[in-house]
Order: C-alpha cells, then structure tokens, then sequence
C-alpha cells in the first residue's frame, strides 16, 4: 500500500479582521491550499505542519465541543453550503441578496468572522470590515456609515453580546443597530435587560444558534419575531435537521458538519455513524407559527462564555500547571473561578495557595511573574484577579492584580 499523500498547512495569524489576511485566505483558497486561521495571541499553541486531505480547506478552533477546544476542518463546500441557507432565509423575509452590505466586526479566525466573506460572495454582494477601533468610536463609526450606505441597501451584521452592550450605552451606538435590517446576535445569551433595550428601541436583532463545526449558524429567529416579543433562537435553517438527545442536548445532522484535526496530522468525523453531532449545549424544541424553533438553555460542561468567546478552565488549569512547574513557583494549590462581570458576562479569577513559610518576597515576586505570563494570554481568558489565601493574604498589597480574600 502506497503511504497517504501529506499537504501542507498554510498558517494566517489574525488580530481581527485585516484586509491583507482576507487577500491572503482568498489566494489559499484559489491555489487549493490548507489554512489553519488562528488568533496572533495564541503564542504557545504548537501547529501541525501538515495534513492528509486535499484542499482547499479552512482550519479553525472550535468551541463547541466538551472539555476543551477543538480544531475544525472545513471544506469550500461546507462553507458555501452555510451561505446559500442563511441567504435562503433571508430571500423568505423578502431580503434580496444582491442588495445586502454586510458589515463585519468579528475576528477571522471566529466562524461568525469568517462567514460574511463567504456570503458576499455567494450573494453576490458588498461586505465591510469594522476594526475593533473604529466599533469603540460610536460617533465616528455612525457617520461612517451613513456616508457609504446606498439606497434600497440590505445593512446586515454580526456581533457578539459584549459588543451588543457596549453598543447600547452610547447614544450613538444605538442610532447606529438602528440603521440595521438584520443583526445576527450569537456568541452567548442575550440577558433580559438587554433584549428589552433593544426591543424598546426597536433594534432588528436576530438571536441565532451554531457553532464552529456546524460552519456558523443553524437557526435563526426573524427581527420582526424578536420584537413580537418571541424568546429563543429561532427557526431551523433548511439544510439542517436537529433534534433534542435524551439528556436534553442539541444534535445536529446536516452535509456541513466538519472534520476534526487529531494530533498527529490525522482526523477524524465530528458526526456519529448514522451522522449526528452532539453539541456540549442544553436545549429544546418549540413549535411556534407551523415551524420548530430551538430553545438555548446552557452548556453542560464547566466551560463558560466570555465576550463572545469560550472559556476552558481546564485547558487554562494545564497550561498554568505547567508553568508553576516549569518556573518552580512556590503554590501548594490554585483553584479557577468564573465570575460575573458586567462588560463581558464572565471573566476567570484565580485563589492560589502558596506553600506555607513562603516568604513576602517570594510571593510577591512569584505573583509579578504568573501577572506577565498571564498577560499574553487571549483576553478572555486573562484572570480578572488574582486571589491569595487568607493565611498569606495579610502582608500583600492590593494592586490592580492581586486582592486580598
């Protein structure tokens, strides 16, 4: 038996959502080629060099999946398959798909970020790129705006929850979701508060469901049902069959469900034998209007949402294990923690143990040390604080990184 061909993987490190790092996926993709997006912040990742399929392909890390994350493999056709269903539903609201202007805030190396490069292109449409920069300048990005969008345009976006709030308390960041016929909103819950604010403003979000493995989203729920007052998200898209397992988890079986990357250049199918994937999220199904609508209800495993982004505590706990390790840092015992907070909905906080006799000088030195290390971490995942056990706590000064228990 001959050996399986190998292909490289073609490496993009993305901050957000540059235009150089859109031209440089687009050539991949003409040329055929295996691109493993990933974030630039995700320094101590190591990155297979190669594969045994053929291209062109998109790899991306994937939350969706239990425990820790994941990598997805994606197929062009998977990727435009996601595209002509979310641009089917949009034709059924009366959407003309040449006429949509897609704006895009999210980073590339996210599936939501992803995903409006390839639906302009199978609609037949414009897409934008909205910096991190110019999103926080509400007043610059709303005059922005205004100036380039046309008559009879379709103005679509994406965003996150923490954008969402952050959007709704400026005044101009309002009238700015005010401008939209369509915002996707998925990443998280929306809270109560915040759907209420957007209902009274009379803001066209549109709550959705997927996931990196599912090439983005599922289900969607129509504006016009959000501010009916409607309190899910949404109705199952057409090229997707989903159903609720016997301990309440969503599952899906669609054609555009990817492959996952194992170690060791290998892979292997998300889906079951009879090809379902089972999500790590609670849910239900509602019969609503003569259609099936899916209800969110939380993640069964302990990793959480935070800014849009999943949260693995215990990717988080062996990278720190590691580095205690390495460092020879004197902690006896440290725990992680997922605290609320208002910006992002959740942030990690970390209570260490130092060893007994430790001195005041170790310990603080050993706190500068886990405060740098910490600090090339992805945002989401940088501790809010971190927390000293009381027994050590009561000679360490407060600082904007270190509160006493």
């Amino acid at each position: 038996m001959g050996s399986i061909m190998k292909n490289k993987i073609h490496i993009i490190e993305v901050e957000n959502n540059e235009k150089e790092s859109i031209k440089k996926i687009l050539e991949n993709i003409n040329d055929k080629k295996i691109s493993y997006i990933k974030n630039k912040s995700y320094t101590t990742e190591e990155i297979l060099e190669t594969i045994d399929i053929t291209g062109p392909a998109i790899i991306l890390n994937s939350s969706g999946s239990s425990g820790k994350p994941r990598k997805c493999i994606h197929s062009l056709e998977n990727l435009n398959s996601s595209a002509k269903a979310s641009g089917i539903w949009l034709e059924k609201q009366g959407f003309k798909l040449q006429n949509c202007l897609i704006f895009n805030t999210l980073p590339l190396n996210h599936i939501s970020g992803l995903m409006p490069l390839f639906r302009s292109k199978i609609w037949s449409c414009e897409h934008i790129n909205i910096s991190p920069k110019l999103i926080k300048k509400t007043k610059e990005l709303l005059v922005f705006t205004n100036e380039i969008k046309k008559e009879n345009q379709h103005l679509i976006t994406s965003l996150v929850p923490t954008q969402l709030k952050r959007l709704l308390s400026e005044k101009d960041g309002v009238n700015w979701l005010k401008i939209f016929d369509l915002i996707w909103i998925g990443g998280a819950s929306i809270s109560s508060e915040t759907s209420r604010k957007c209902r009274l403003e009379k803001i066209n979000l549109a709550p959705c469901y997927g996931s990196t493995e599912t090439a983005a989203m599922v289900t969607s729920l129509k504006p016009k049902e959000f501010l009916e007052g409607i309190d899910n998200v949404g109705e199952i898209l057409c090229d997707i069959n989903l159903r609720i397992s016997k301990k309440g988890l969503i599952q899906i079986k669609s054609e555009r469900i990817g492959i996952e990357l194992l170690e060791a250049s290998k892979t292997k199918n998300f889906k079951d034998k009879n090809g379902w994937w089972e999500s790590s999220d609670l849910g239900e199904i509602q019969e609503l209007n003569d259609s099936s609508y899916l209800k969110f209800i939380r993640r069964i495993d302990n990793a959480f949402n935070s800014g849009g982004e999943i949260v693995f505590p215990e990717v988080i706990k062996l990278r720190l294990s590691k580095f205690i390790l390495n460092e020879k840092i004197p902690i006896e015992n440290f725990k992680i923690f997922n605290i609320p907070n208002k910006e992002w909905g959740n942030k990690i906080e970390i209570n260490i143990d130092f060893k007994k006799q430790t001195s005041k000088t170790d310990i603080e030195y050993s706190l500068k040390i886990l405060k740098n290390f910490s600090k090339n971490w992805p945002r989401h995942e940088r501790p809010e604080a971190w927390i000293i056990g009381k027994n050590q706590s009561n000679y360490i000064k407060k600082s904007n990184f270190i509160f006493e228990k």
